[in-house]
């Protein structure tokens, strides 16, 4: 018998979990619910993932990885560790291969197919990285599901009853919100926001800088702007110490700090609940903006959530919790807050794998985190960023553009496709272009149309038009003036019933 598993693949630890007999079963690796997402390599070639090689960041952090998630999607990114270059994509997918042993350890069966969760947030590169890591550690990707999205198949499943649910998801590297209507077992995303470099990594450093001012004033020693070996192993035990403290001041009002020897000093500082708070106080308020653009984007208030859901380890910090009661309401914090998103995903695998009787179907509409379109000329001739699928849309979709070339005689326009919400095309991510041929030029203004698909798998199908000068056009012409140039499916079909003089299409990869 074989199974679909649904895995968290997170920034500082990972978890898997199974749908199976009615119930949701968290598999162990090594014994422990959770594998830290660290990827060590030894000297003899072996290479170690989990608590081992999370051990070994003390005795040799130049040859060890953490956090690689944070990197996906920067195709520059190289780690130099055990005498090669490797990517986040292979540090990923070594992680995944090692989940992917524990779950076949603990089933005692064949595990192939999987839904892996990512950020909400992440970009159309971050989340093919994500598939193509899974796919090198040998598995089928079912779907990549949004860790909000899971968090609230886990919670929201089977309840009874419709609600609007708000997901707050802090990890170690990455944050989320999401706004859900859930009517049944369907779950409609109305609204995503977030930031793919916030988490408890963040809290981490903060506590470690604190501390590093303090023994700079009290030996002179700068431990933070010293690169040496022994300075970056003395870090890689402050960061330890830091992390300790965080959970810590989760329970206490106060931590202290201990460490024997840090570049020949001793160390010993108390860190207080309210010095902890102010200094990652910056960062909770960065969730804050995050909270309100999200309820603002879902055209929601506070009084429309039903009830806020908190998932991820870094919302076991006292504050956060404070935060969003006082910004929204009082939340809901599961007691297994580091597994809902896998047990969300393993119901999911389910669903979609091979459904059990009392598995009922699940549906789930998401939307677009960020808006996508071209580059253009306003009405000052300024070259601008004009989105064709603004953010938040729900997708599959279709939406275009009516434009024109800009001079007379023009023989070919040339249009860049962007991800991003700046109105400048170049502070947006660029994401491919097309030419398309004016057949043949013309003394007048030709009326150019840009198509957009996204369909259900987040590709981007972009068709630019050119259309003939006849009077079938003028309202379509009329009616894309009067909305800024923008066209709806009905506009789109329109205006490809008008007939095409000229055609050319690109399809461009935005998961």
């Amino acid at each position: 018998m074989s199974y679909a598993v649904g895995i968290d693949l997170g920034t500082t630890n990972s978890v898997v979990s199974v749908y199976r007999r009615g119930g949701i079963e968290v598999l162990p690796i090594d014994g422990r619910p959770t594998l830290p997402s660290v990827v060590s390599f030894r000297d003899d070639g072996n290479v170690l993932v989990g608590r081992q090689a999370k051990s070994r960041m003390l005795l040799a952090p130049e040859d060890t990885v953490a956090s690689a998630k944070r990197s996906m999607g920067d195709r520059a990114k190289r780690y130099k560790v055990g005498g090669k270059l490797l990517t986040p994509v292979d540090i990923s997918s070594m992680v995944l291969r090692r989940i992917v042993e524990g779950a076949r350890e603990a089933l005692r069966e064949d595990v192939w197919d999987a839904v892996i969760t990512v950020p909400a947030y992440f970009n159309e590169e971050q989340r093919e990285d994500t598939k193509r890591a899974g796919e090198e550690a040998g598995l089928n990707v079912l779907r990549l599901v949004p860790e909000p999205t899971a968090a609230a198949i886990a919670y929201g499943l089977d309840k009874g009853r419709d609600q609007t649910l708000m997901v707050y998801d802090l990890g170690g590297g990455t944050f989320d919100v999401s706004i859900l209507q859930v009517r049944g077992n369907n779950f409609e995303v109305k609204a995503v926001g977030g930031d793919s470099h916030l988490g408890g990594d963040d809290f981490d450093q903060a506590i470690m800088e604190w501390a590093a001012a303090r023994l700079r004033q009290q030996t002179g020693v700068d431990l933070m702007a010293d690169s040496r070996p022994e300075a970056r192993a003395a870090q890689q035990r402050l960061k330890e110490a830091a992390e300790t403290a965080k959970i810590e001041l989760s329970e206490s009002n106060e931590s202290t700090i201990i460490i024997p020897e840090l570049l020949g000093h001793s160390f010993e500082a108390v860190l207080t609940l309210d010095e902890y708070n102010g200094l990652i106080g910056p960062l909770l308020n960065r969730t804050v903006e995050c909270m309100h653009s999200t309820l603002r984007d879902a055209r929601l208030s506070a009084d429309d959530i039903d009830r806020v859901i908190l998932v991820g380890g870094s919302t076991k910090t006292r504050a956060v919790r404070e935060i969003v009661a006082r910004e929204i309401k009082d939340p809901y914090t599961s007691d297994r807050v580091d597994e809902v998103v896998s047990h969300g995903a393993a119901i999911m695998a389910a669903s979609l794998f091979a459904p059990e009787e009392d598995l009922a179907p699940i549906q789930v509409t998401d939307v677009t985190a960020h808006s996508l379109g071209i580059d253009a000329l306003d009405d000052r001739q300024q070259i601008m960023f004009r989105p064709i699928i603004a953010r938040q849309t729900p997708y599959p979709c279709r939406q275009g553009m009516l434009g024109s070339t800009n001079r007379p005689n023009q023989d070919e326009v040339q249009m860049r496709v962007f991800r991003g919400e700046e109105p400048q095309p170049d502070r947006n991510t660029y994401l491919g272009e097309l030419s398309l041929p004016v057949s043949p030029p013309q003394s007048q203004l030709v009326p150019i149309g840009a198509m957009f698909e996204l369909d259900a798998d987040g590709i981007l199908h972009f068709t630019a038009v050119q259309f003939p000068l006849t009077p079938a056009i003028e309202p379509i012409v009329q009616y894309a003036v009067a909305n800024n140039g923008n066209l709806d499916v009905a506009g789109t079909d329109a205006l490809i019933a008008t007939g095409a003089v000229k055609t050319r299409s690109v399809t461009i990869q935005n998961r």
